[in-house]
């Protein structure tokens, strides 16, 4: 199923974090806030009703498992609205066993941000007192691998980087073998949203990651590992929208903002994101107040709207341009395609695309992208 038909309501818990990456695309400069619960619990019920939810995902500019109670309340107020809901989180992995119990027993997914391998993580994640953050990582996959009465999947979630960029299939029997992971999703480090100029972001190869990727890939489905990528997100169907931001499905953030991408996760400081920012809460009328404008020219975001090469691309109905958050980000245009990941989303289509069917059939990925 394409990425932008996922009913998924995420939130954005705080900007705080217990970790200090390089090349976080975040802001780590900015006063910790935390989600509002009431704007929480206002978004829940208006989509509940709109029967628009069928999945909801904490993750943060920060670390969401430092705020745990209120992780909690907003996951039991889902519950209550819609029993059915699938509940997931995206996280550094560095917790404590007991919120480690918590989120396994409770929630249907886990995806931690591992970079592969651990000396390669350890290069580029450190944690605020400049360690590695590996260990904890490592020492909680082997807690969910022996813990009894578990409910959640673990997945891994990787940036890839000149370290780990050909790492991927040796990444795959490490966990795969240690620790019965079985979920990979990796997306090429991009550049940062914040703080560019304090920050390390050196770009890859993509025809290197392309290459290192299919092997990767292929060997992950001679074991019976789901392995993917954000450029192959939309391999499982036809698309005319790259991804939820041109629906828009919201992400909550910490000022009390909709935003269409996990990138803009400030409203009042989106700069060169800010046309991912298309509603605000009113707390005082407790409301959503929508801009109809912003909407419209989000939902415009389709293959048809993109350069003409777009269209005429044997990839293209399984991209729609891609990410319209890393184009702006990038200041290439929400209505632009990245040229350097077009040439490698063709060139691993070229080589696995026709297995994607035979594999995934009519129902599509198993697993959301992150």
């Amino acid at each position: 199923m394409p990425r932008c038909n996922k009913k998924t309501v995420s939130f954005l818990l705080t900007t705080r974090c217990n970790l200090n990456c390089t090349y976080c695309y975040g802001n780590r400069k900015a006063d910790y806030k935390t989600l509002d619960f009431k704007f929480a619990e206002r978004v829940l019920r208006d989509y509940v009703e709109k029967e628009e939810l069928s999945r909801i995902r904490f993750s943060a500019d920060g670390e969401p498992t430092t705020e745990m109670e209120l992780l909690k309340k907003i996951f039991h107020e889902a519950k209550r609205l819609n029993p059915d809901v699938l509940t997931e989180v995206i996280t550094n992995g560095t917790f404590n066993e007991d919120t480690a119990r918590w989120l396994a027993e409770n929630l249907d997914f886990i995806y931690i941000s591992a970079d592969l391998l651990p000396e390669s993580h350890d290069k580029c994640r450190f944690t605020i007192t400049e360690t590695p953050s590996s260990p904890p990582i490592l020492r909680n996959l082997e807690f969910f691998q022996k813990m009894a009465g578990k409910r959640a999947k673990i997945g891994l979630c990787a940036t890839i980087t000149k370290y780990n960029i050909e790492q991927q299939k040796e990444a795959i029997d490490f966990y795969y073998d240690n620790f019965g992971v079985d979920i990979f999703w990796v997306t090429p480090v991009f550049t940062p949203v914040y703080e560019a100029d304090e920050k390390i972001c050196e770009s890859i190869d993509m025809t290197q990651f392309a290459r290192s990727f299919v092997d990767a890939h292929t060997h992950a489905w001679t074991r019976g590992v789901f392995y993917e990528s954000s450029l192959t997100a939309n391999f499982d169907g036809e698309t005319l929208k790259a991804c939820c931001a041109c629906v828009p499905m919201p992400y909550l953030t910490v000022d009390g903002y909709l935003s269409a991408c996990k990138m803009a996760a400030h409203g009042k400081t989106a700069g060169k994101m800010d046309s991912m920012i298309y509603a605000r809460y009113d707390t005082e009328k407790d409301k959503i107040v929508y801009d109809a404008e912003k909407i419209k020219i989000l939902r415009s975001r389709t293959l048809q709207s993109m350069p003409s090469q777009c269209g005429i691309c044997a990839v293209g109905k399984h991209c729609a341009g891609y990410c319209p958050g890393e184009a702006l980000n990038e200041n290439i245009g929400l209505f632009r395609a990245k040229t350097g990941v077009c040439r490698a989303i063709r060139y691993i289509y070229g080589e696995i695309g026709h297995l994607y069917d035979e594999k995934f059939g009519a129902g599509g990925f198993p697993y959301s992208c992150p």
